[in-house]
């Protein structure tokens, strides 16, 4: 379970943003902004790209770069295509985390048997996908708006979630450009999106990668 839980904090992504994100609390003055970018967020149904991740392990001063494609359903859920440096697949859906290796071995977490994976599943579609699940009721919530650009920080509020992952940074414009996963210890992963597209509705094959298990 905690490699799994480890793999779905992967999903995670972290990027340059100001550091006084988190003295921004939500406010009735910024509170319309943030509705209108949770509406962009979760305006498309469907939306895919490529992906490049860096893991900054903070004791090794060290960072890990992988890269590959991604494909968001707001009603099926996500998949993580890694293609370099070792090819996997990471799906996560409202009922299972699964991983699949490129020997095609497969390890799945099912939702209920355990509540952590629950709250914290929910919060990677949330986050990702946005729209009612950035809500006061999961997150103690930060924003910024700079023009076009948009700074969102999100701090769970379930102990158990808070146990992987500290805290979140979003940042984009009229799409999501990174999102920030810090975790206990100092670690953080970055994930910067490219090549975004939104087509209405998933192909066959795509459809599949959710019902893998």
């Amino acid at each position: 379970m905690r490699r799994l839980l480890a793999a779905a904090a992967l999903l995670l992504a972290v990027c340059s943003v100001p550091a006084d994100v988190f003295d921004a609390p939500l406010t009735a003055a910024t509170r319309d902004d943030f509705s209108a970018v949770c509406a962009t967020l979760s305006a498309h149904p469907v939306q895919k790209g490529d992906f490049t991740q860096t893991k900054h392990i903070a004791k090794l001063n060290r960072a890990l770069v992988s890269s590959g494609a991604y494909l968001i359903s707001r009603d099926d859920g996500i998949v993580w295509q890694t293609k370099k440096p070792f090819p996997s697949v990471l799906t996560v859906t409202p009922s299972a985390i699964t991983q699949t290796a490129a020997s095609g071995k497969t390890s799945v977490l099912v939702a209920g048997s355990n509540p952590t994976f629950e709250s914290f599943s929910g919060i990677i579609r949330s986050v990702f996908a946005g729209g009612d699940g950035l809500n006061e009721r999961q997150f103690d919530i930060f924003f910024s708006r700079s023009a076009a650009d948009w700074t969102l920080g999100l701090v769970p509020k379930d102990d158990a979630v808070r146990a992987v992952a500290q805290r979140f940074v979003l940042t984009g414009e009229t799409a999501l450009q990174s999102v920030t996963m810090h975790e206990p210890g100092g670690d953080f992963v970055r994930y910067e999106f490219a090549n975004q597209t939104f087509p209405a509705a998933l192909t066959d094959d795509e459809k599949a990668l959710f019902s893998v298990r």
